[in-house]
Order: C-alpha cells, then structure tokens, then sequence
C-alpha cells in the first residue's frame, strides 16, 4: 500500500529578486498599446505620482472621436496631468500627451526643446495613431534616453520602432502574457 500525506500542500514562494539599477538615466516615456489598452493605461498611469520627472507620450489605438474624452478621464483620475496631443506642444515632466486618434505624433527637435507634431499622416500606415511612427521619432530625437513600453493590442504595431529604439539603446519593456488582454504587440516586441 502507499501512504498518502495528509500535511497540507503548501505553494512554492518565488525566490527573491534582486534589481541592479541599470544607471540609465531617461528623458522620455512613451507607451504604446491597442486593444485592451485604456484599462491598461489607467492602471499604469494612476499610479504615477504628480512628481513623475518624465513627459510621457501615449499612443492608443483610438478613433478621433474618442481620444480628447479619453485624455480628460485620465486626467480626472490620475496625479499627472493628461491631455490630448496638440501640434506645437513642449514636453514638460509629469505630463502625459495622448496622440489624437486619426493622426500621427511625432517629435520635432531634441531634448528638453523637442516639441509634439500631429501630422495627417500616410494612408497607406494601417494604424492612426501608430506606435512605430511615434517610437522611430524617438529614436532620433532622443535615442537612448527613451523608456519604451508596449502594452496589451493585436499586431504588431510598436515592433518595428522598438527595434529602432533598441538601436539607438533605448530600453524596451513590454507587457507579459499573463496580464494583456491580447498579447500580440508586446509579444512581437
């Protein structure tokens, strides 16, 4: 016969982690995302304190309709101010500029001077706002001092700008499996 154990099953704890500062020092965050991605941003950027020292760019798969609404609820809810992307804004820490659905947002200028351009844009790009537009801008505007992130969506929108971020040595993060509503875009980053 085999004796069964009658101690209670008890779950494996994960092991501690330890984090090394990397010693990069950023000027920029953005955040690309799509489906899924509102929920997503509010969870991220509600967390952030007034303080925040970064201007951070959004770019949400979103019709134009909807993205001035959406600033202003996150704006509502968060300690960083929110806004909808406007041509000719200048990036100011714990200010976050949500790309208008429809158009295209890039940076004009490096650093600190860097202004937001919306542009009309290229039929041809599948996607308006883009991530991949918004992450290249980036990568020759501020190359590595960029923190880029990629967040729940299908595609693979912001997998070609990573890589040119990457190039630049930007740092990329995206968002595992387990929490995306899709993991398409964080998983062809």
């Amino acid at each position: 016969t085999t004796e069964r154990s009658t101690a209670p099953v008890v779950p494996a704890t994960a092991a501690p982690v330890n984090f090394k500062k990397s010693g990069k020092s950023y000027q920029l965050l953005a955040i690309g995302t799509s489906t899924g991605g509102p929920v997503a941003l509010q969870t991220v950027l509600t967390q952030l304190p007034a303080s925040f020292p970064y201007p951070i760019l959004l770019i949400q798969h979103m019709p134009a309709t909807f993205t001035a609404a959406f600033a202003a609820r996150l704006n509502g809810l968060c300690q960083i101010s929110v806004k909808e992307a406007e041509d000719g804004d200048l990036l100011r820490p714990g200010s976050a500029y949500l790309a208008p659905g429809g158009r295209q947002m890039m940076l004009d200028g490096r650093g600190s001077s860097a202004r937001i351009r919306i542009i009309d844009g290229n039929d041809k790009v599948n996607y308006k706002p883009c991530v991949d537009i918004t992450f290249a801008s980036l990568a020759k505007s501020h190359g590595d001092t960029v923190l880029a992130v990629v967040l729940t969506g299908m595609g693979a929108d912001g997998r070609d700008g990573a890589r040119l971020l990457k190039e630049h040595d930007a740092t990329i993060w995206s968002q595992d499996a387990a929490s995306c509503v899709v993991y398409g875009m964080p998983q062809a980053v």
